[in-house]
């Protein structure tokens, strides 16, 4: 699935994609360096980031703690936005508004605006110096024919979170079925006779709501990822290929038949976590960062965690896979300070990761977190592989709102999967360089 990803990234006119990022989340390892920058000037660093609100409490504050106190004469002021007003930030306003921060926290899918407005600090001199970097998976990206490097580091990875299918216990159960679904027939059939629109109770809830980042990650592409399918080939949209026409169809079927809870364009990450609990609907997929919150509502026996259904039974599974990464602000003017507090960053991986919930976590590959639902959400990870496309790609939200307003012509409109995969297609090509 890597190679995949390598292959899948597009071409620019008078650009080169030589972007090197490092995939500590999926397993690689890489040392980083525990000797504190020595002599520096007092300095306060401002670290811009939308991650606390989806940690335990006061646990960026703890990390912030720590590395003052390993680092003296460095100050770090956290500046918390939400996901939304850092993206409309630093990919609307532009430049000049990361001034005022010299540390990032970076979405994988801003990376080719970032790089294209110089916004930030290529990290390959730092590497170079500590002699770090062991076994890298190299990603492409953006270089300009003018640079002379092939291989250029934007940003060093945290955690990550996966993507599977959760299921209500109770609502199976009710409906007679004492496992989870295996295949597509399977989950189809399980929609099917859990659904009763007349008490409210459906076999699926999709959240497409545009302010939901992750939407079309979590409730979209992870299906067709499970199957096998890509939606770049060659750096080329690749929506027409059978395995995305099948999931588009399957979703179409899961829509005209009434089993998918209403107001699905509408609806938020937070509303269809409220459907689950509260038995609205059987099945969701979500990320394993919702475990927890399902877990304070419903317990550890009310609901379960699966793999994602294929057409069939004899793939390996995929999952979709979400993290979170960090980087330097080209315009700050304490980088080598700022070098220091990424890497502890780096170092405090696993901390991040009990505290975010996180599966497969921190680089290490860590079990950190206990439970027998995070178990199972380890041995599916390990068991399977994990997708990220995109990465690198332009104008990334532009092609996430094709998507989005292509489904709901063919939900509501009656437009043929076919057709809607098309039109994508057609769309896509006519954005992308």
């Amino acid at each position: 699935m890597i190679k995949k990803m390598l292959k899948n990234l597009p071409a620019m006119d008078r650009i080169l994609f030589g972007l090197v990022l490092i995939i500590l989340p999926l397993g690689f390892l890489i040392r980083i360096g525990t000797k504190a920058i020595q002599e520096v000037n007092a300095s306060t660093l401002v670290f811009t980031q939308w991650w606390q609100d989806e940690l335990n409490d006061d646990a960026l504050k703890r990390i912030v703690s720590e590395f003052e106190a390993t680092h003296p004469g460095i100050t770090i002021k956290v500046e918390h936005l939400s996901y939304q007003k850092m993206e409309d930030r630093l990919l609307k306003k532009g430049p000049e508004e990361t001034l005022r921060s010299d540390i990032l926290a970076v979405d994988l899918r801003w990376l080719h605006e970032l790089i294209r407005q110089d916004m930030l600090k290529p990290l390959n001199p730092y590497l170079e110096k500590t002699k770090t970097l062991e076994n890298r998976v190299l990603l492409p990206g953006l270089q300009t024919e003018d640079i002379q490097e092939s291989e250029r580091v934007w940003a060093l990875p945290v955690v990550s979170f996966m993507i599977p299918l959760f299921y209500n216990v109770e609502v199976l159960q009710s409906a007679g079925f004492n496992r989870p679904p295996k295949s597509r027939a399977d989950f189809l059939h399980y929609a099917r006779t859990i659904t009763d629109s007349s008490t409210g109770r459906f076999g699926m809830a999709l959240a497409l709501n545009q302010g939901y980042p992750d939407s079309l990650y979590v409730d979209v592409y992870s299906w067709i990822w499970a199957a096998g399918g890509i939606m770049l080939h060659d750096g080329r949209p690749n929506f027409t290929s059978p395995p995305v026409l099948e999931t588009l169809d399957f979703l179409n079927t899961l829509y005209q038949e009434g089993l998918l809870s209403p107001d699905l364009f509408v609806k938020t990450r937070a509303q269809k976590l409220e459907e689950f609990t509260q038995g609205k609907i059987g099945m969701m997929i979500a990320s394993v960062q919702d475990i927890y919150t399902l877990q304070q509502e419903m317990g550890d026996t009310r609901f379960g965690i699966t793999t994602i259904p294929d057409l069939d039974m004899s793939k390996k599974p995929v999952f979709g896979l979400t993290s979170w990464y960090t980087g330097i602000s080209q315009y700050s003017e304490h980088q080598d300070q700022a070098w220091a507090f990424i890497t502890f960053l780096a170092e405090r991986s696993a901390f991040l990761a009990l505290a975010s919930h996180a599966v497969p976590g921190n680089w290490s590959g860590t079990r950190s977190l206990k439970g027998d639902l995070y178990v199972k959400a380890y041995d599916m990870y390990e068991g399977g592989e994990v997708m990220q496309e995109f990465i690198g790609l332009p104008q990334i939200q532009f092609l996430e709102t094709i998507v989005r307003e292509e489904l709901y012509t063919m939900f509501t409109q009656g437009k043929t999967p076919a057709a809607t995969a098309a039109a994508i297609q057609t769309r896509w090509e006519r954005t992308l360089p």
